[in-house]
C-alpha cells in the first residue's frame, strides 16, 4: 500500500514537472512592475512555472518589442506594450478571445478593467491584450505652500482669488509665478524627455486651447491641427518652462522627481503617472511626503483633460508558452493581487480596487485619479506614431525653449507630419 502511495506521489510530482514551463516578461521600469516582482515568489509556488521578467526604460521596451517580436518568432511570451505602441505590434498578438482558460487563476474579464483604460488594448475591433496599470495625468500641488496663512494673504492681495490646487492653465501660470518670482519654490515641473512623453504635453495644451493634432476621417489618420491654437498651446507652455527649474529642458521623470521630492526649494506643481506616487511619498526618500495635493489636471481655455498612459499586457502569436503566460497575467490582474499593489501605492487597473473604500483616509491620490478618469484622453494611434513622436518632440522642444519662434516650430510639425502620412499611403 505504501509503495502504491509512493509511487502515485512521484506520478504526480512527474506529471506537475512536465506541465511546469518557464516564461518570458517584458516590462517597462517603474515602481509599477517593481512592485510586482516582491510578489513573484507566490506566483511560481501556486502553479509551478518559472518567470523571468526583464525590466527596461520604455523606449528600450519598445526598441527590444521591434527586434524580438515577430509572427513567427519571440523572445518573450509576454510584451508590455504603451498604448500608443498598440497600433504597431497589435498583429503580432493574440487575441485576448484565444487566450487559454486559467488553470489556477480564472481568465479574467475584461470588465473588471477600469471604463477609461480599457480602450488601451483595442484595436482594429479587437482586444488584443489587457490593460494592466492605470496611468493617466494626475495634478500634484505643494500642500505646504498653498496651505501657508502668509503666501494666502499675499497671493489673494495680487491675484485677487485663493491660493490653492490649480484649476485652469491660467491658475498654474499664476500660481507658478507666484513662487517663482519670491524664490519659494520653482512654478512648474515640465517634461521634456522622450518622444511619446513630450508629444502627450503638446497634446495636453493643443487640446486644452481647443485643437486636436491628429484624427480619424473616413478611416484614416489626418492631420487637422488648427495652427494659430496650435502656436497658442506651445507659447503658453514656454511661459510655464520660464518658472521651471534650472535644466528643464531636458527634464525626463528622474530629474522631474528629483526637482520636486528632494531639492530643498522644490517644485509648486506639475503632473505625474500614478505608478511614480510612491517615490514621491516615500518619507526615506522625499522631503514632500504628506505634503502632496492631489486633483486633476488644471483645464485649458477650451477643455481639460488627463493624458492617458497605460501600458497593455499582450502574448504573442509566436510565443510556445501561451498558457502559462496567460496563467501569469490572471494571477498578476486578479482582485488580490491588485489591493496589494495598491497597498504598495502603485496603481492597477483594476475598478473594484481602485476604488474601495478602505483606501478612503490614506490614499488621497486615488479620490483624484477617479477624477481624472474622467478626462482621459488618448494621444493619437496609428501605425506611423513613432516617427511623428520624434517629428513633435524635435520642434517642440525648439519652440519652448526659444530655440525656434513657435510659429516656425508648428509649421514644421505640420509639414513633416503630413509627409510621414502621406508616405504612408493616407
Amino acid at each position: 500500500m505504501r509503495k502504491t502511495i509512493f509511487m502515485f506521489a512521484l506520478a504526480l510530482l512527474a506529471a506537475s514537472a512536465l506541465s511546469a514551463e518557464t516564461i518570458n516578461v517584458l516590462m517597462w521600469d517603474d515602481a509599477y512592475p517593481r512592485s510586482l516582482l516582491t510578489m513573484l515568489p507566490e506566483f511560481e509556488k501556486a502553479t509551478g512555472h518559472k518567470v523571468y521578467i526583464e525590466i527596461l526604460q520604455p523606449p528600450q521596451v519598445f526598441t527590444k518589442t521591434s527586434v524580438a517580436v515577430t509572427k513567427t518568432s519571440t523572445d518573450y511570451d509576454l510584451v508590455c506594450v504603451d498604448e500608443g505602441n498598440i497600433p504597431l505590434f497589435a498583429s503580432l498578438f493574440e487575441t485576448y478571445d484565444k487566450w487559454p482558460s486559467g488553470k489556477a487563476f480564472p481568465k479574467l474579464d475584461p470588465q473588471t478593467v477600469t471604463p477609461a483604460m480599457l480602450d488601451v488594448a483595442q484595436w482594429e475591433g479587437k482586444l488584443v491584450g489587457l490593460p494592466i496599470n492605470g496611468n493617466l495625468y494626475v495634478w500634484m500641488t505643494r500642500k505646504d505652500l498653498v496651505e501657508n496663512a502668509g503666501y494666502r494673504k499675499d497671493f489673494k492681495a495680487k491675484y485677487g482669488y485663493d491660493l490653492g490646487a490649480p484649476q485652469t492653465f491660467q491658475q498654474t501660470l499664476d500660481m507658478g509665478t507666484f513662487f517663482h518670482e519670491k524664490g519659494i519654490a520653482s512654478g512648474f515641473g515640465p517634461f521634456n524627455g522622450g518622444p511619446a512623453g513630450v508629444f502627450g504635453e503638446a497634446i495636453w495644451m493643443w487640446e486644452g486651447f481647443g485643437t486636436k493634432f491628429i484624427d480619424w476621417v473616413n478611416g484614416k489618420p489626418k492631420l487637422v491641427l488648427d495652427e494659430k491654437k496650435g502656436v497658442e498651446g506651445m507659447e503658453f507652455y514656454k511661459k510655464l518652462m520660464g518658472i521651471s527649474p534650472k535644466g528643464a529642458e531636458t527634464m525626463a521623470h528622474a530629474e522631474r522627481q528629483a526637482a520636486f521630492a528632494t531639492d530643498p526649494k522644490g517644485v509648486f506643481s506639475m503632473f505625474i503617472w500614478p505608478a511614480q506616487i510612491a517615490g514621491y511619498e516615500n518619507p526615506d526618500k522625499s522631503l514632500v511626503a504628506g505634503k502632496i495635493l492631489y486633483s486633476a489636471p488644471p483645464a485649458g481655455p477650451a477643455a481639460r483633460l488627463a493624458i492617458r498612459g497605460t501600458w497593455a499586457v499582450n502574448i504573442p502569436l509566436a510565443s510556445k508558452s501561451k498558457q502559462a503566460a496567460a496563467e501569469f497575467v490572471y494571477w498578476w490582474g486578479s482582485r488580490d493581487i491588485a489591493m496589494r499593489l495598491v497597498e504598495m501605492n502603485t496603481v492597477p487597473a483594476r475598478t473594484d480596487a481602485l476604488t474601495d473604500p478602505k483606501w478612503a483616509s490614506t490614499k488621497p491620490w486615488l479620490a483624484a485619479i477617479a477624477d481624472s478618469m474622467k478626462y482621459a484622453a488618448a494621444r493619437p494611434r496609428f501605425k506611423e506614431v513613432a516617427q511623428v513622436q520624434d517629428i513633435v518632440k524635435k520642434y517642440w522642444i525648439q519652440g519652448i525653449t526659444g530655440q525656434a519662434p513657435c510659429a516656425d516650430a508648428v509649421k514644421a510639425i505640420v509639414k513633416e507630419t503630413n509627409d510621414v502620412l502621406a508616405k504612408a499611403g493616407y
